[in-house]
This record gives C-alpha cells, sequence and structure tokens, in this order.
C-alpha cells in the first residue's frame, strides 16, 4: 500500500455529508482515470464515501493520490484494506479474465471494461464466477446506460416509432488507434451490446459482411483502425427482417451517429449528447425531444450499478449474447481479410 506519507499529500478534510459507497479503479490509465473523475464527481455529489484506486505504475499514482482518499500499488492490498462495494477492472484486455474471476472469489462486485473477456469461453468462465459469487458482474458497455439509448428504448417498446426496420450505428475517433486494441472488440462491441436490447430480436442474426480496413483496402483485424459490418436479424412470422450496420474506426473524423428507422418515425442520437434525441422522418422533419435524466453514461453506469449492486443475477445472459456475437465478427473478420488480402 502506498500511503499519504509516501505520497507526501496533503491532509484529507472531514466531510460533512453522509455518503454512501466505496468504489476501488484498478488500472490508472487514460480510460481509468475518466473512471476516477467520473467518482470525483459522484463524492461531491454525496453519491460516494471513499474512492481507491490501484496502479503497478507509481507516476501515475502520485498524480491522482492528491484526488481520492488512498491508492496501492497491488489490488489485493487494496481489497483487503478497503470495505469496497464495486471493483472496476480497468487493466489491459488480457488481465480481464484472471482479476475477475480472483474478485468475484473474494466476493466483490465487479465492473470489467470492454471487452468482459477475450473469447466466449472467458466470458463464459467469468459468468460461472459470478454465479458462485455473493458478488454482481458488470460490463463496461456504458452505452446501455445512455440518457438517449434508454429514451430510445421506451419509444421502441411504446411502438411509438412502429416496427423497427433498420438500425445504423457509426462510431469513429480522431485518436490514433490504441496499439494494443482492435476495432471490433473496443468499438464494434458497443453496438453489439445495445442493439440486441432495443429491438429484442428472437432468432440469432445472419452476418453478411465483417471487414476490417485501413485507407479503405484490406487489413488484418490486430492493425486495421476500421470496421464494417452488416448484419440481419430475420424477422418472426409476418414480420420483415431488421438490417444492421455497423461503421467503426479511429483515425477519422469524429462521429458518433446512432439511427433507428421504424416504419413510422425514426429515432437519431449522438452519443456526445446527453440532453435529447430526435424523432421524425427525412419528409415531415425532426423534432427535438429531451431525454429524462440527461447525465452523461459513465456516471450514469455507476449510480445504477451501486444501486443495484445486490441485486440477483440477471446479467449473464447479455453478457454472454454479446461475447457470442464479438466471437463470431472476430472470425469472419479474419476470414474475410484472408480472402481478400
Amino acid at each position: 500500500m502506498m500511503n499519504k506519507a509516501t505520497l507526501s499529500s496533503p491532509e484529507h478534510t472531514n466531510d460533512l455529508v453522509t455518503m454512501a459507497f466505496n468504489v476501488g479503479v484498478v488500472g490508472c490509465g487514460r480510460w481509468g482515470t475518466k473512471h476516477l473523475e467520473t467518482l470525483v464527481l459522484l463524492k461531491h455529489q454525496g453519491f460516494i464515501d471513499e474512492i481507491y484506486a490501484c496502479d503497478i505504475n507509481r507516476g501515475r499514482l502520485e498524480e491522482i493520490y492528491p484526488t481520492i482518499d488512498e491508492v496501492f500499488l497491488n489490488w489485493r492490498d487494496m481489497c483487503h484494506s478497503a470495505q469496497l462495494d464495486l471493483v472496476s477492472i480497468v487493466t489491459p484486455n488480457s488481465s480481464h479474465l484472471s482479476l475477475g474471476v480472483a474478485m468475484l472469489e473474494q466476493g466483490l462486485n465487479v465492473l470489467i471494461e470492454k471487452p468482459l473477456g477475450a473469447s466466449f469461453d472467458e466470458v463464459k468462465r467469468l459468468c460461472e464466477a459470478a454465479k458462485m459469487s455473493t458478488g454482481t458482474l458488470h460490463s463496461g458497455y456504458l452505452l446501455r446506460h445512455h440518457p438517449g439509448v434508454k429514451l430510445a428504448k421506451k419509444l421502441i417498446e411504446d411502438y411509438s416509432i412502429g416496427r423497427v426496420k433498420s438500425v445504423r450505428f457509426t462510431k469513429y475517433s480522431s485518436r490514433k488507434k490504441p496499439s494494443n486494441a482492435n476495432a471490433i472488440e473496443n468499438l464494434v462491441s458497443h453496438a453489439f451490446s445495445i442493439i440486441p436490447s432495443l429491438i429484442t430480436p428472437s432468432k440469432s442474426p445472419l452476418f453478411s459482411t465483417v471487414m476490417t480496413l485501413e485507407d479503405g483496402k484490406p487489413a488484418p483485424l490486430t492493425t486495421a483502425p476500421q470496421a464494417k459490418v452488416h448484419l440481419t436479424y430475420p424477422g418472426q412470422a409476418t414480420n420483415s427482417d431488421t438490417e444492421v450496420e455497423v461503421h467503426v474506426g479511429w483515425q477519422q473524423a469524429d462521429c458518433n451517429l446512432f439511427t433507428i428507422e421504424g416504419t413510422k418515425q425514426h429515432i437519431r442520437l449522438n452519443f456526445r449528447e446527453h440532453n435529447s434525441i430526435e424523432l421524425g422522418t427525412q419528409k415531415t422533419g425532426y423534432r427535438t425531444i429531451p431525454t429524462l435524466h440527461p447525465i452523461p453514461p459513465l456516471e450514469a453506469q455507476y449510480r445504477y450499478i451501486l444501486s443495484n449492486a445486490h441485486s440477483p443475477h440477471m446479467l449473464a445472459e447479455d453478457h454472454l449474447q454479446t461475447a457470442e456475437l464479438l466471437d463470431k465478427a472476430t472470425s469472419l473478420a479474419q476470414y474475410w481479410y484472408l480472402h481478400n488480402a
């Protein structure tokens, strides 16, 4: 453990607000820091009591320590020393399985950043560990908690847009492709996590295209900064199929759009916009619909998980469904590249 004296941090003052939850974060890189920033905000709002962080990089801990309660170089020390309501694993993908299983075996509630595991089998092992644990398992697919996605789900369930005919998910980032990431696990996975929850399919989808590209040309999954996926969810009885297009990538102009076409109306939302969505058609025009709770999805996710930390295990089916889609898309992307390179 790295204590206050080790890091020469200023003394903490007593907070007059009675707060509820203690959260630990393992991994304090770029996205781990985002988690900590969100938790600090929630602490200021009175929702979080204590925040702990763990990283093998002492320099990172020295930078973040003044803003949180305690830091550690070893996650076991953190979990032993603090009474935690939730531990967030924001470490490299290859460590998700081992860390997740170890923490679940200790009875901890665990949030694992995307992807939950490197394969369907790894996700299945995590779900089995969660089933045997008194803790719960949550994934880092935070777009499910996006206020616009929640509103879209309600409009679909109310049949306000009619039957869903097609879905288009576009997520481009101007950031350089991370060296240890691939476009399907890190970007397409967001689409796979939310689209089935919106259209509630009765059958598995049929993949027609899974391409991994660089500058418009075929590229290996490990190096390709872009990916395009097309799949179809078969309809029931007289219902037509639902077409899904997913376009994602790094090193392109930022774009975060989600379009859902219904037989009556269409929904358009920007993942960077938390306050509203658009509802209408090209013919009639679109009107702005405000969201119910316009807060960033990571904050919304923490509020949801901590408020339901001891709920029954109802997430395994969602975890496995997303993992199965990722496995299929990954295999098809590799096959496509081999035959088109």
